[in-house]
C-alpha cells in the first residue's frame, strides 16, 4: 500500500514540473450572487479548469492565472496543498476569483472578475506560455459561460450552471406573463437609442430568475421571434421582475430589440417556452397614443388602460415625488483612491443633499441599467448609514458586494462608459441620472461645485467632501447628454450647458422652445410628466412636482 501511495505522489510531483498544455478553461461565472458557495459560504465568482482524458495527473501549483494579457504572472497558484491544486484526467478544478488567497490555494489573489466582461488567462509555470484564454462580454446574474461540452471549441451560456461537473445545457420552461403593451407612442418612454418605439413588458411571477433566452414570442400569428441566447444581461428577468421587448425591428441595437410589429389596433401575443409549449396567450386592445394596455395588477386576469404607462416597474405603481437630491461625484476605476470599510479599492458614487434638513434615502433605488431601475434598493436596516445630512454628502460603494454593508450596491461602474440612475421609492421617477464616456483610473466625474450644473473630471477626487475644495488639473467633461437638475422640479430647471431645447407634454404637445438656455422656469406648468428634446434629438424625461 505504501508503494502505491509513493507512486501516486511521485506522479503528482512530476505533474507539478511538467507543463500540461492540454488544460482548458471550461466554464466561468462573473456574476454569481445566488449560485455555488465556497467553503466560507460566499457566492464568489469562479473559473473551472478541465483536464482532458489522456492528459497526465497535474498539480497546478506554479501555474499562473490572470485577467491581463500584459501581466501573465499576475497570480501564481501556491504549492502548499497539492490535494487542493491537483487535477486528474477527465476531471475539473474550481478556482474562486475573489481576491482573497488567505482562504486557501484555490482562492485567487490579486484580482476579481467583472461582470462587464474581460479576459481570463491560464499560463504555464514558465510565465510565458499561455495554455488557454477566454474573452467574455457583459454577463447576466447567475448564468455561466462555458464550452458547449467539456473541452469543446464553441462557447455558450448555461442557465443550469454546471459547477464542477460536465457541461451541458438543460433549460426548463417557466411561467412568464405579458404584463403590459404599448403599441403606439411618440414621446413617453424611449429606449437606449432615444427612440420612442412600441414595446412589450414581460413579468416573472416566480421566486427565482428566468432567462428568456430561447423562448419564442409571436404576435398575431406573424413570424415568431426566438429570444437570442447571447446576452443574459438583457434577457434574465429577476424574481418578480420585468423585461422590456422593443418591437422596432432594430435587432442590431441590443438583444431585447425584436423584429416584431405591434398593431395599434390590437392583437394577440403568444409566448412559447424552450420546450415548445405555449405558456401565455394575451390579447391587447387598441388604446390612445402614448397610453398602454396591461394587467391591472402584475400577472392578474383583469386588464385595463394605463393613461400613464409603467414600463419596467409594477403595474400597481404609486408615483412618489422624491426629495431634491443629486448625484454629485463618481469614480469608475479605483486603483489608488480611498479604501472602503473592507480596505478595498472599489468604485464609488456620492450623493449631495442641498436641503437644510437630513434626508434618509432608504427605499430609494440606484441602477446602472436604465431598463432595470430597481436593480438596487437602499436598505432600511441602518438608517444612520443611508441618511444624507443637510448640505452634506453620502458615499456609496459600487462594488457588487452587499455582504460588506448597506452602503454597498449590487453593481459596479465601468470606466469605458456607462449610466448611473437614481430613482425615487416608486422605482420609476428619476431623482437624478448621469451618463459618461471613457474615464481614466483614479479620475472622478463630478459637479464643479456641489449641486452645480457643470460636470468636470477631477484628477484629485473629493469623496464624502465638498467638490468646492481645491482640486488639481480639472478637465472639462466630454459628456453630451442632457443633464438637468433638479428632477423632479418645482420652480427652475438648470442645464449642464447652454442648449436649444423643446418642451413636450406627455401627450406629445409642444408647449415651449428655448434657445441657448441654461435654465428655464417651470412654475406655471401643471404637475405631471414632460419631455425635453434638443436639436440633436436627445431626450430627457422630466417630472414637474407640486
Amino acid at each position: 500500500m505504501r508503494k502505491v501511495l509513493l507512486f501516486v505522489f511521485t506522479l503528482i510531483a512530476i505533474g507539478a514540473h511538467a507543463q500540461n498544455l492540454n488544460l482548458r478553461i471550461n466554464e466561468i461565472i462573473a456574476s454569481n450572487n445566488a449560485g455555488a458557495m465556497d467553503d466560507f459560504f460566499e457566492t464568489d465568482d469562479w473559473v473551472e479548469i478541465y483536464n482532458p482524458p489522456g492528459s497526465p495527473i497535474t498539480n497546478l501549483a506554479g501555474y499562473y492565472l490572470s485577467d491581463d494579457a500584459d501581466s501573465l504572472d499576475k497570480w501564481k497558484i501556491p504549492s502548499f496543498d497539492a490535494g487542493v491544486t491537483t487535477i486528474l484526467p477527465n476531471n475539473f478544478l474550481i478556482f474562486w476569483i475573489d481576491d482573497d488567497s488567505t482562504q486557501g490555494p484555490d482562492h485567487v489573489g490579486g484580482f476579481t472578475l467583472t461582470s462587464d466582461g474581460e479576459m481570463f488567462l491560464l499560463t504555464a509555470p514558465d510565465a510565458v506560455t499561455v495554455i488557454d484564454s477566454i474573452t467574455f462580454g457583459q454577463q447576466g446574474p447567475n448564468v455561466s459561460y462555458g464550452r458547449e461540452c467539456d473541452g469543446c471549441a464553441n462557447w455558450q451560456f448555461f442557465n443550469n450552471v454546471t459547477f464542477d461537473d460536465n457541461n451541458g445545457e438543460v433549460q426548463t420552461t417557466e411561467l412568464v406573463f405579458v404584463n403590459e403593451v404599448q403599441a403606439a407612442q411618440t414621446n413617453y418612454y424611449d429606449d437606449l437609442e432615444g427612440e420612442y418605439d412600441a414595446w412589450i413588458e414581460l413579468y416573472n411571477p416566480n421566486t427565482f430568475q428566468v432567462n428568456m433566452a430561447n423562448y419564442t414570442i409571436t404576435v398575431s400569428g406573424n413570424d415568431p421571434w426566438i429570444v437570442p441566447n447571447d446576452n443574459p444581461y438583457r434577457t434574465v428577468v429577476p424574481p418578480g421582475g420585468f423585461m422590456l421587448v422593443w418591437c422596432d425591428g432594430d435587432v442590431s441595437d441590443d438583444t431585447n430589440h425584436a423584429p416584431i410589429t405591434l398593431s395599434a389596433a390590437g392583437g394577440t401575443i403568444e409566448i412559447d417556452g424552450p420546450d415548445g409549449s405555449t405558456i401565455e396567450t394575451y390579447n391587447y386592445a387598441q388604446v390612445p397614443n402614448n397610453q398602454s394596455y396591461g394587467r391591472q395588477n402584475d400577472g392578474s386576469v383583469t386588464s385595463i388602460v394605463f393613461p400613464q404607462p409603467t414600463p419596467t416597474v409594477t403595474n400597481s405603481l404609486v408615483f412618489v415625488v422624491p426629495q431634491n437630491l443629486v448625484i454629485n461625484e463618481l469614480l469608475t476605476a479605483n486603483q489608488t483612491d480611498i479604501l472602503d470599510n473592507a480596505d478595498e479599492h472599489e468604485d464609488w458614487f456620492e450623493i449631495y443633499n442641498p436641503n437644510n434638513f437630513d434626508v434618509n434615502i432608504a427605499g430609494y433605488y440606484f441602477s446602472d441599467n436604465i431598463e432595470n431601475p430597481t436593480k438596487w434598493i437602499v436598505s432600511s436596516s441602518f438608517a444612520d448609514s443611508v441618511t444624507v445630512p443637510a448640505l452634506g454628502w453620502l458615499l456609496l460603494w459600487a462594488d457588487d458586494d452587499q455582504e460588506q454593508g448597506v452602503q454597498h450596491a449590487n453593481f459596479r461602474l465601468s470606466n469605458n462608459g456607462e449610466y448611473l440612475g437614481f430613482f425615487s421609492p416608486d422605482g420609476f421617477t428619476v431623482v437624478d441620472e448621469i451618463q459618461w464616456g471613457q474615464i481614466d483610473p483614479d479620475t472622478s466625474l463630478g459637479r464643479i461645485s456641489d449641486g452645480n450644473w457643470q460636470w468636470v473630471l477631477f484628477s484629485g477626487t473629493t469623496p464624502d467632501a465638498s467638490n468646492n475644495a481645491g482640486t488639481v488639473e480639472i478637465k472639462e467633461s466630454e459628456t453630451t447628454e442632457i443633464f438637468a437638475y433638479p428632477n423632479p422640479v418645482q420652480h427652475t430647471l438648470h442645464f449642464s450647458v447652454e442648449m436649444n431645447v423643446s418642451v413636450y407634454t406627455a401627450t406629445g404637445m409642444l408647449i415651449e422652445k428655448h434657445q441657448a438656455a441654461k435654465q428655464i422656469a417651470v412654475s406655471d406648468w401643471s404637475t405631471g410628466v414632460y419631455f425635453l428634446r434638443t436639436d440633436e434629438g436627445r431626450t430627457l424625461r422630466l417630472v414637474k412636482s407640486e
